[in-house]
């Protein structure tokens, strides 16, 4: 509690129930094309449709998939005592006192929003929180979609006001230190 209000946790849902049916859907309708024209093909001994049923039901495993990974359900709560986030597979949570600032960023191919976090300790960070995706420009955490970067922003003025940094430049050398 602060000044007598409870504090809740901020939930920042990603990924969408309706894209990944879509997903599903296409990726079981180009499969089951392609295995039919196969089976068609076959029968008659048509050539071109037996090279491309094939690559159509293979192209609908791969792409059905990558859509459906891309759409799959993650949520990021930020808490009075830290980041959490949860995904199938790869849940993890930092505390703040491990952290001695946090930043948005815009950037990349498709100008997406990034989470930045800057450790007290980057070893015993990387050792500690494993599950924290890290890169050469340090522990950069590639948000989905930007649905809720508005709301983010808020959650860490409220729950980390002391580590916020607002929006930084994308993959900035050195922006560790500057925090």
């Amino acid at each position: 509690m602060r000044g007598g209000a409870v504090v809740k946790d901020v939930e920042i849902p990603f990924g969408n129930r309706a894209e990944r049916r879509a997903g599903l859907a296409v990726q079981l309708g180009f499969t089951a094309v392609g295995v039919l024209l196969m089976f068609l093909s076959y029968g008659d001994g048509h050539l071109a449709a037996m090279v491309v049923g094939p690559l159509l039901a293979i192209a609908g495993l791969i792409g059905g998939g990558v859509w459906r990974r891309k759409a799959r359900l993650r949520r990021l709560l930020v808490e009075p005592q830290g980041l959490r986030w949860e995904e199938k597979g790869r849940s993890w949570a930092v505390p703040w006192y491990e952290l001695a600032g946090v930043a948005l960023s815009r950037g990349g191919p498709k100008s997406t929003l990034w989470l930045h976090l800057a450790p007290h300790d980057p070893r015993a960070f990387a050792a500690t929180y494993r599950g924290v995706p890290a890169g050469p420009h340090g522990h950069w955490v590639e948000l989905p979609d930007d649905i809720g970067e508005e709301l983010l922003d808020l959650a860490l003025k409220r729950h980390a006001p002391q580590l916020y940094r607002g929006h930084v430049a994308h993959y900035a050398g050195g922006l560790g230190a500057s925090m």
